[in-house]
């Protein structure tokens, strides 16, 4: 993994634009308030746990007993998937975006850890990594992680510009591997660090594109945490 440092919002950008490589035809970009092994929450206490067996269970339970609270219930497991990932069940997968601003705001938003540095990742890939959704495959069969391009059916994947890896236990090596550990040429990962003393005029240059809590969760409850943000100075932050 390529290892950067930035310490503005235009060296971002500019750190975005040289790492761009036309050899590879998607680019992805995920926000992380600190710095973690890219691996999805299923896998992230113990890599070494196949939790295949129990994703399929909890799944399944999903489907049971959600009928009276989803309208209209997705078509294959990998949308099932991609709504228990929305609505915070643990899976197998991880959260990218294509829109590298709404990562930025990702890793710089958490207001508790503002005293420490943050990290953007950015995955280049080639489409050979996709998830071929016409082949209707199980999420749980996969070989080799891939990238899932979901349907544009749900507000918060729109606003969030949002894409997913999807891993897979790996028997060979009794375990999930973590993303930035893999060699291969299929694809490459870069670091990006963002320095904490950074984080607040970043937020701000950021809001003043229409990246925020407002335009992240398109709701009432974007909207409520956008104005907690925006009033934060004029409130007490210690008692």
């Amino acid at each position: 993994m390529i290892k950067k440092r930035i310490n503005t919002f235009l060296d971002y950008l500019s750190e975005v634009e040289q790492n761009r490589n036309d050899n590879y035809q998607i680019h992805l970009f995920r926000g992380q308030s600190y710095s973690q092994p890219l691996l999805p929450s299923i896998a992230r206490v113990n890599p070494h746990f196949d939790t295949t067996k129990i994703e399929i269970r909890m799944l399944e339970d999903l489907k049971r007993r959600s009928p009276l609270l989803v309208a209209k219930p997705p078509a294959s497991d990998w949308q099932w998937l991609v709504l228990a990932q929305h609505f915070r069940l643990k899976t197998r997968l991880l959260d990218w975006a294509s829109n590298p601003l709404v990562a930025l705001w990702f890793a710089c938003s958490n207001e508790y850890v503002l005293d420490r540095d943050s990290y953007v990742y950015e995955l280049s890939a080639n489409e050979e990594m996709l998830v071929d959704l016409t082949q209707a495959e199980s999420p749980f069969s996969n070989t080799k992680t891939r990238i899932l391009r979901p349907t544009l059916n749900n507000e918060r994947i729109l606003a969030q510009s949002g894409w997913f890896t999807a891993h897979k236990f790996s028997r060979s090596r009794n375990r999930f591997i973590e993303l930035e550990a893999r060699k291969e040429e299929r694809f490459k990962i870069v670091e990006i660090e963002i320095p904490a003393e950074s984080k607040k005029n970043i937020l701000k240059m950021l809001s003043n594109l229409g990246v925020n809590y407002r335009t992240i969760y398109p709701d009432v409850e974007g909207l409520c945490l956008h104005l907690n943000w925006k009033y934060q100075s004029e409130i007490p932050q210690t008692g």
